[in-house]
């Protein structure tokens, strides 16, 4: 056993150790990266002269902060320089919601009890209030619009409605995740009617456990433990109506952690980066002392433009950043008690470039700004998603001179030499950079050129070998007693 151990914490002391000088190469081994973020500054309830119990949730909108507190049952605003800009834990109604209760109503301002989930539109503030079991909608000035607390499903006729985590996409409809509840996500009309269950992540079954199921009777299948689908952790919405979410890992899969849900419910996140978008691709599993054991646990994502998104790993203090391919660009963050680090990281989000992790333990807010190499990255990332491959070339050169082991630098100038028409070039980068599909696209329009250019020669010589092959054919024929056709 402790040979075991051992052996694990040789494989594992990098990925342990290294906080941001690592990253994933195609075949799967931890090898060295430059760092894409470095901690710039952090603010708490000391720099902010608030008290904070335990800080759940956090929203930028308009260069405001939005922090939900669960313990202190208070909403805390932060302006740009992040300096506290107001505290609210009363809300008042607003006179059209007034108008709609029945007599009786008592208009005393109410509060929040345990909320897990905020979210900031325009027009709107709403909050999970969770240990309430509803959801408030507020004006910005914190006033009471709706309170929605009855869902009108089956689900919840012997279950509590207990929101933890809310989005909302253009047209108000809101999107829940709620305990205990594990067919999907819960999609609430903008009037707090039930709608649907969306992005359900479904249950995957080992062939081996497919097949042991199906030799049992049904008094062992009773027997067997509840196999529940994913339950989600958190979510957000972008601009298209498409909510990036995160979910625990099943018993049998980790692989399906994050999902870019469509409007139709459809997980369409891209994967066709080296390998799946789910935090560390290598971890020990079962007990061990000496090392933190099992998938990550992705707790938040959060996206900035061009399809770049960020997840993070609240087991190992991890910031995991994507393009919209699914190519792994960097990986941040670190575990510990210092002011640039972070113990129980539960709610990430982007400010402009910078991207804030809140440690709910340390109740702390940690902000993350781009190094060299990270800006040079999201330069590239951005430029080819406005078609400008030219520019991108330029700026992935410059990312291999920071880190020549960044492998997906290849893939982008051979993208550059493909739409150019250079498609041996292409090839040669593309083989760098362990693009297959690309490599076989290249290949492709290379092998197509050379016939091209060497129609004429090719013709030339189908029709040689031909004739040539025709005047053998006469002169065995000729040779063996055959038929001439023209005497002189």
């Amino acid at each position: 056993m402790k040979l075991f151990a051992l052996v694990s914490l040789l494989f594992t002391l990098p990925i342990q150790l290294s906080t941001v000088t690592y990253n994933y190469s195609y075949y799967g081994e931890v090898i060295h990266s430059a760092p894409g973020m470095t901690y710039a500054t952090y603010f708490n309830a000391q720099t902010l002269g608030v008290s904070l119990g335990a800080p759940e949730d956090i929203v930028v909108k308009d260069d405001l902060i939005y922090m939900i507190d669960s313990v202190n049952n208070q909403v805390v605003v932060i302006d740009e320089d992040f300096n506290k800009e107001a505290v609210h834990t009363t809300f008042g109604y607003t006179q059209a919601f007034l108008s709609k209760q029945e007599a009786g109503f008592d208009p005393i301002p109410t509060t929040i009890s345990k909320a897990l989930g905020l979210e900031v539109t325009d027009k709107n503030i709403y909050i999970a209030d969770t240990g309430n079991k509803r959801i408030l909608k507020l004006n910005m000035n914190f006033e009471v619009v709706d309170i929605f607390d009855d869902v009108d499903d089956p689900t919840f006729d012997e279950l509590d409605f207990e929101p933890s985590k809310i989005t909302v996409d253009s047209t108000d409809r809101m999107y829940v995740i709620a305990k205990n509840v594990y067919e999907g996500i819960i999609e609430l009309s903008p009037e707090g009617e039930f709608n649907r269950f969306t992005g359900v992540n479904p249950i995957k079954l080992t062939p081996y456990e497919i097949f042991r199921r199906s030799l049992m009777t049904e008094a062992q299948l009773a027997q067997l433990k509840l196999f529940l689908p994913t339950e989600y952790t958190n979510l957000t919405m972008n601009e298209r109506s498409f909510i990036y979410a995160t979910s625990r890992p099943s018993t049998n899969s980790a692989e399906n952690t994050i999902q870019l849900i469509n409007p139709k419910g459809i997980d369409v996140i891209k994967r066709t980066g080296y390998h799946p978008p789910m935090g560390d691709i290598h971890y020990v599993e079962g007990a061990n002392n000496h090392v933190i054991t099992g998938p990550s646990l992705l707790t938040d994502i959060a996206y900035t433009d061009h399809g770049i998104f960020t997840v993070l790993d609240q087991k190992r203090s991890r910031l995991f950043t994507y393009d919209k391919e699914g190519n792994l660009l960097y990986i941040n963050g670190s575990e510990g008690q210092q002011s640039d680090k972070f113990t129980e990281g539960n709610a990430i989000a982007y400010m402009g470039d910078d991207l804030l992790v809140l440690d709910r333990k340390s109740r702390t807010v940690i902000v993350y700004r781009l190094t060299e190499f990270g800006a040079s990255i999201n330069q590239a990332v951005a430029l080819e998603d406005e078609g400008d491959y030219d520019g991108a070339a330029n700026i992935w050169r410059d990312v291999l001179v920071l880190n020549t082991n960044y492998e997906v630098s290849y893939n982008g100038i051979g993208r550059y030499y493909l739409r150019n028409g250079n498609f041996k070039e292409a090839m040669t980068y593309f083989k760098l950079g362990h693009d297959k599909y690309y490599y076989s696209k290249a290949f492709k329009e290379y092998r197509n050129e050379i016939v091209r250019d060497n129609f004429g020669f090719i013709m030339a010589g189908v029709v040689g070998i031909t004739a040539g092959l025709i005047y053998l054919k006469i002169r065995k024929t000729i040779k063996n007693g055959g038929t001439v056709l023209y005497e002189d």
